[in-house]
């Protein structure tokens, strides 16, 4: 059973999204023909096998480009029996190819893209979701969003995303690492990920870091992402918001922005680290509709403190791979943290759980083999 994918989202491109579609077309590619219809290239990007990419920027671009590439791949390869697309974006794109040609339509959502505030958007998207064959979740919040949306409950799959769990295990010189941060000796709390307003880092600094410094004087914050400059939906500049909020609270020798490093730097730094923080904010016109920045952190050993937002529950096993609390409660999220902080063989309880719960249920292996029994049932 071979595979049409049409996304928007995908590597080199970085961010949730693409690496999820990325990694679920690596792995369905070691049983399947699998072709991608996606975004422009940048020039200095390489070739890769199967995969087209539009010849010029935006989505009216993207969106002809798909209809006419899908068209000739599928009258090309008889053998792709399911079109799938890589968010709610593509769902027209699909369901049009899907219809026209007599294929299966799959889409996959992650939560934004479903509730994304656009009327037009709404109209021209996510109001055909109903009509897929199958519509995949990455979170039990997630697949409530598109009930909510007429989507039937019997067509909705939650498959979580994966993650490569060896990659995080792989040993690096940690102390080397610090010291080349000047940060040896310190207690380093991580955040990894877009720096958007939903993920509340400016906010976990006003209302919460600032007052774990008090207490614990060694605690050091490093933020470990930038401002997205190609994301559809997002345009605040939070990066300078971030630094002004160090700034005003004289927190410079306490908080760093390392902005967006390379996939070996950020796992040296979960390696690094004494734990992660997610504080993500409970927001009516966004949402994080999981937290892989979570699974990451479990694969590489660390527990995590997060907000009990969105999809997160799905990602952080409470009290056991980590502590989840109520958002906007800065109280409870300042004293677990400095618990966990203070209590080394806690942290080490709980990054271990964490790391047997990645490799036992978020592997990709296992993730890819549960798309490719979706797919072969339709």
């Amino acid at each position: 059973m071979d595979l049409l994918v049409i996304t928007w989202n995908y590597p080199p491109r970085r961010g949730g999204i693409e690496s999820l579609v990325g990694n679920l077309c690596g792995g369905l590619r070691n049983k399947h023909l699998v072709l991608v219809v996606t975004s422009p290239a940048r020039a200095k990007e390489s070739f890769e096998r199967d995969t087209y990419r539009a010849p010029y920027p935006g989505l009216i671009c993207f969106a002809l480009y798909a209809l006419w590439r899908g068209t000739s791949l599928l009258l090309r390869n008889p053998n792709v029996r399911v079109v799938f697309g890589g968010s709610a974006l593509v769902t027209p794109l699909v369901l049009m190819l899907a219809r026209l040609f007599g294929r299966r339509s799959v889409i996959q959502t992650h939560g934004l893209d479903i509730i994304y505030r656009n009327l037009i958007y709404q109209q021209l998207c996510v109001r055909w979701l109903k009509y897929c064959d199958r519509v995949v979740a990455n979170s039990t919040y997630t697949a409530r969003l598109l009930e909510a949306k007429g989507v039937q409950r019997d067509r909705v799959s939650v498959i979580p995303p994966g993650v490569r769990a060896e990659r995080f295990s792989c040993q690096t010189d940690v102390d080397a690492n610090k010291r080349a941060r000047n940060v040896q000796d310190r207690k380093v709390i991580l955040f990894v990920g877009r720096l958007v307003k939903r993920k509340g880092v400016k906010e976990f600094i006003e209302n919460s870091f600032v007052k774990i410094v008090q207490k614990i004087p060694e605690a050091c914050f490093l933020i470990v992402g930038d401002t997205p400059t190609e994301s559809l939906t997002q345009g605040d500049n939070v990066a300078s918001e971030i630094k002004a909020a160090v700034s005003k609270l004289e927190l410079k020798n306490h908080a760093r922005l390392l902005g967006s490093l390379s996939d070996g730097e950020v796992i040296a730094w979960y390696q690094a680290c004494d734990l992660v923080v997610l504080p993500a904010l409970n927001l009516s016109d966004d949402v994080e509709g999981f937290g892989i920045v979570a699974l990451e952190a479990a694969a590489a050993g660390k527990p995590v403190v997060a907000t009990r937002v969105g999809g997160i529950p799905d990602a952080v096993e409470d009290g056991k791979s980590g502590i989840l609390v109520v958002p906007g409660d800065y109280r409870m999220l300042t004293e677990a943290i400095i618990d966990l902080l203070i209590r080394h063989q806690r942290r080490l309880d709980m990054g271990e759980y964490g790391r047997e719960r990645a490799w036992q249920e978020f592997s990709w292996e296992l993730i890819t083999d549960r798309y490719d029994q979706l797919f072969v049932s339709l």
